[in-house]
């Protein structure tokens, strides 16, 4: 489903690269998560695997296919099989959360009575059924992420990348996502850092990585030297990366066009 090979993602006002030593299989129907400091890029890792960032050398495959090779119109197809939920959002303020969940399958061509009932369905997994047809900028920032979630699920995906999706949430929000993406037969690829998300990823047994010093490493094998993950990632954390995507992220970007 995924493959990194020997990934390298450059930092882009110089320096120390962000990625220097990616190297990731994620089998089909895997869950993984990787956990990095704030600042170091986890990102931009996501829109390289988008296609939207190009990797400085080696190879980034997701889907069977080397993003580096596809054609535009041949990425917005990829992203069609791929869920996305972006640390931005990304998602039409003035519409309902009913609306910018249904949208991905009304793009699809999907009859609108079946797009409706789809997006309701999701949006009762992540516990907003009260909410669904509240516009998005009426919703607090726990819900929207859920919203995102959501939309990222609609299209059933073989595939999702979800970053720092619990970043929002509070314990039950966080169970609430987990279980979604836990439960959506897809394989899930998810960025984060928050306790909430470690605790449940731990206890649901799914695979865990670092993105420490520039290389993706099994939690398991990075050295705390007596610190908590917590106190290594908060002694990491470094200025954020800027957006410097051929433009700027945007609902494209998330998968929905």
């Amino acid at each position: 489903m995924i493959s990194l090979v020997d990934v390298r993602l450059d930092h882009p006002r110089g320096g120390p690269p962000l990625v220097a030593e990616g190297n990731l299989h994620l089998a089909t129907g895997e869950l993984a998560m990787v956990v990095g400091a704030a600042g170091v890029g986890t990102s931009r890792f996501v829109a390289a695997m988008l296609g939207e960032v190009i990797a400085s050398a080696g190879r980034i495959e997701v889907l069977g296919q080397n993003v580096a090779k596809l054609r535009r119109s041949s990425l917005r197809l990829l992203r069609r099989k791929v869920g996305i939920v972006p640390q931005e959002l990304c998602l039409l303020e003035d519409r309902s959360a009913q609306f910018n969940v249904a949208l991905p399958l009304e793009i699809d061509g999907s009859p609108r009575s079946i797009s409706i009932a789809k997006a309701t369905d999701v949006l009762a997994q992540l516990g907003l059924e009260g909410e669904a047809s509240l516009s998005v900028d009426c919703l607090s920032s726990s819900a929207r992420q859920r919203v995102a979630v959501a939309r990222a699920l609609v299209r059933d995906p073989a595939l999702v990348i979800a970053d720092h999706p619990t970043m929002w949430q509070d314990a039950a929000g966080a169970e609430l996502v987990c279980k979604a993406l836990a439960t959506c037969g897809a394989t899930v690829l998810v960025f984060g850092r928050d306790n909430a998300l470690r605790t449940i990823a731990e206890r649901l047994k799914w695979r865990q990585l670092a993105l420490i010093d520039g290389a993706l490493k099994p939690l398991g094998e990075v050295l705390l030297d007596g610190h908590s993950i917590e106190e290594l990632l908060l002694g990491m954390e470094s200025v954020p990366v800027p957006n410097l995507l051929p433009f700027p992220l945007s609902a494209r970007t998330a998968g929905v066009a």
